[in-house]
């Protein structure tokens, strides 16, 4: 879990100059729409992220570039206040932002995936939610 904290630390640490998951919600509108459009799949929506979703206010990510299969994709995360490593939603945009996928999830559970991930995506995002 640490080595996989220190990854994600550093990886973030470089994409100093990324903007945060709530800024993209906010600002971006197709961003938006395919963050709403995940949202109506996910249910039961656990507290926290209907709370996050309200007013995008909470522990959240930057967005960072990754590539799974030599496409764009960008990856960010929101978490539980009291609970980040127990309870975390990843998000996938494709490199547009048209299309979201997400995994719930935390360190000691098997995410549950949500906008129908390839095998590919769902692997990029199992590995960010631990």
């Amino acid at each position: 879990m640490r080595s996989a904290f220190l990854l994600a630390f550093a990886v973030l640490a470089g994409a100093a100059e990324q903007p945060f998951l709530f800024e993209v919600l906010q600002g971006r509108s197709a961003y938006r729409a395919s963050w709403d459009r995940l949202m109506k799949l996910l249910q039961p929506t656990p507290d926290w992220l209907v709370q996050f979703n309200k007013n995008f206010d909470g522990v959240a990510g930057q967005i960072v570039p990754v590539k799974i299969g030599g496409k764009a994709y960008e990856l960010s995360f929101v978490c539980k206040p009291t609970d980040c490593d127990g309870h975390k939603f990843v998000v996938l945009f494709d490199g547009a932002g048209g299309h979201a996928f997400g995994a719930l999830g935390g360190k000691d559970n098997a995410p549950a995936f949500f906008g129908l991930p390839s095998p590919a995506e769902q692997e990029a995002m199992a590995k960010a939610v631990k």
